[in-house]
């Protein structure tokens, strides 16, 4: 428990994070009306130690405060939400806490304590105003008893023109764990089933060599790329233009996120390459290891990763094809 850091909070994060807090012993001052509402906690104007608020692109929040009540925030949010990534902005008294796919489904369970909270709200939160009305619609029929599974049902139908199906094309935004989001360019959907997996493809136009293979990148060659939904990994198979296998390389990474318009998911930096002739080879290790001794990741996501690659070694052959 903390020591009573009081916080203020505002965004589409605040119901959770005030529960969170709240239950680590944190004070919430100047809360909304809502939070008063849902919380039964009295107004105060007692200027506060944190001030947190959404990220503009909603995959997280901003928080400002001083050293010691962001060491206490840091070490909360560490604890509780298995992949949140926590960067400290250069500028200092600025903490950046980016909430993967991991993090915003714990979110959504602690909110849930509080309100009715349809599955993956935090999720659709960040895809933006349409699908985020459309989801403030089937929480209230949720808070006037309508059954769960009946307001799920047609909340997925009512979102399904805003979401990629196979053939669509997307952008691949690969987010690296100091906070660049990199466009690996355009794919194409192959398969896409929601909850279960997806495979898009990517058509190289550019020369060069492929990092960590070794191997000449041509035009015209395919990558492949398979995902299971809510593992840490991503695997790319490379082609000739002609279908000869060139390689494939997994990515460590938190679990992928279909958006309306792109592929997205946090890069945890450790590589593996898998040649033509079996040899498997693990890179970046110690970057992640970094990551870990500076706490932008937690320690035990470290270790996930860590094991996660043994497992990936032991089967490597199988994205030999």
């Amino acid at each position: 428990m903390t020591k009573g850091f009081r916080v203020e909070i505002r965004g589409v994060y605040a119901t959770a994070l005030t529960k969170l807090l709240l239950d680590q012993g944190f004070v919430v001052v100047r809360p909304s009306l809502e939070v008063i509402e849902r919380f039964g906690i009295g107004s105060s104007e007692e200027e506060p130690d944190l001030i947190i608020r959404d990220r503009g692109d909603l995959q997280g929040v901003e928080v400002k405060g001083d050293a010691e009540s962001l060491a206490a925030l840091r070490s909360v949010l560490g604890d509780k939400l298995f992949d949140v990534v926590l960067r400290k902005r250069v500028d200092g008294g600025v903490l950046d806490a980016e909430f993967p796919w991991a993090s915003k489904k714990r979110l959504d369970e602690i909110r849930r304590s509080v309100v009715p909270t349809i599955k993956m709200h935090h999720y659709y939160k960040a895809c933006g105003s349409g699908v985020s009305s459309a989801v403030d619609m089937a929480e209230r029929l949720l808070s006037k008893d309508r059954p769960t599974e009946e307001v799920e049902k047609l909340l997925v139908r009512t979102l399904a023109p805003y979401f990629p199906f196979e053939g669509s094309e997307v952008l691949i935004e690969h987010v690296k764990l100091g906070g660049e989001a990199l466009s690996l360019g355009r794919a194409v959907i192959e398969e896409y089933e929601e909850g279960s997996h997806v495979r898009y493809v990517r058509e190289m136009r550019s020369g060069g060599v492929y990092d960590g293979l070794g191997t000449e990148k041509e035009t015209g060659d395919l990558a492949v790329t398979e995902a299971m939904m809510g593992d840490y990994y991503t695997a790319t198979r490379y082609y000739f233009k002609g279908g000869r296998f060139k390689g494939a390389y997994i990515n460590l990474n938190t679990p992928v996120e279909v958006y309306p318009a792109k592929i997205r998911y946090v890069d945890l930096e450790i590589d593996m390459c898998v040649r033509p002739g079996g040899d498997v080879e693990v890179l970046d290790e110690e970057l992640l290891e970094r990551a870990a001794s500076d706490g932008v990741v937690a320690g035990r996501l470290f270790q996930f990763v860590m094991s996660k690659v043994e497992e990936l070694t032991a089967s490597a052959a199988k994205w030999i094809c």
